[in-house]
């Protein structure tokens, strides 16, 4: 643990450390004002101290800044899976508010018998989480039927096909021109299908794809981390080789949408893993 003297005088920043990991910012009654992360802590945590002349709320928090402890990690992608986590537990003062969603809702994709494919609302639960490509992700049936009455207005996509409407005859959106009439044999299913799997690609969660639990090896100046992911869930991350006892997920593991796109971001970019069966 770390006391800086005045904040017009931060000599004490060069005692913190050069590697990748996470930070927080105290106040004198101990109370958590800010968790930040960064490839190198110490150079990151000066950035706070020397914006203070442009932004009123850097300076408020340094001005109440008693003391700063850190954690290391191997890597950035520790950094950001740690961070993520313990804002989201913590809360503190001074970060964006972000929370962890247990019930949420989700949209698939099933076939009906007219070869017409339609979102269908389905609430993930247990340990089989994406077992097929799902998209967005919302806390309430209704906030997801907001965001799927949106994408059939971008689109002109069919309501009806979509599940919004019901009944006989063409949808009232195809009466006002919205809707090219996939409920009344002037669309395709084809034609349909890929303007709705275009309006739903960027909200994709994709299925899971390992059998086992995917382990992600990152390398780090001194040691080296172990991420342990099932079904797109963060479970732990270790500081050695994992073993059997390892892979059983805490009873509080559950789907983090940011904690998804990090891991999806780095497996992109060839980070090394290998999966334990």
């Amino acid at each position: 643990m770390i006391t800086p003297p005045a904040m017009t005088t931060p000599h004490w920043v060069n005692d913190l450390p050069t590697h990748p990991g996470i930070y927080r910012f105290y106040g004198v009654e101990g109370e958590l004002l800010y968790i930040g992360k960064s490839i190198n802590i110490r150079q990151r945590v000066k950035s706070h101290f020397q914006s203070c002349q442009r932004s009123s709320r850097a300076r408020r928090m340094c001005q109440l800044t008693n003391h700063i402890d850190y954690t290391l990690t191997a890597g950035e992608l520790g950094a950001l899976l740690l961070e993520n986590r313990e804002i989201k537990q913590r809360q503190p003062i001074f970060n964006r508010r972000q929370r962890r969603y247990k019930q949420l809702h989700t949209w698939i994709l099933n076939a009906s018998d007219t070869a017409f494919l339609a979102p269908v609302l389905h609430r993930p639960a247990g340990e089989s989480l994406w077992n097929q490509d799902s998209y967005g992700l919302y806390r309430s049936p209704r906030q997801a039927r907001l965001a799927l009455e949106r994408w059939i207005k971008q689109y002109r996509l069919c309501p009806k096909v979509c599940g919004l409407e019901s009944g006989s005859g063409p949808c009232f959106s195809f009466q006002l021109g919205r809707c090219q009439g996939a409920c009344c044999g002037k669309e395709s299913p084809a034609s349909h299908n890929r303007r709705l799997k275009q309006a739903l690609h960027e909200h994709q969660i994709q299925a899971w794809p390992y059998n086992g639990t995917l382990v992600i090896r990152e390398c780090g100046a001194t040691e080296d981390n172990y991420h342990l992911v099932h079904q797109w869930c963060h479970l732990a991350t270790l500081n050695h080789a994992p073993g059997e006892e390892d892979l059983h997920p805490r009873h509080d593991v559950c789907f983090d949408l940011d904690s998804y796109r990090m891991l999806l971001h780095f497996l992109n970019r060839g980070i090394e893993h290998f999966v334990m069966p």
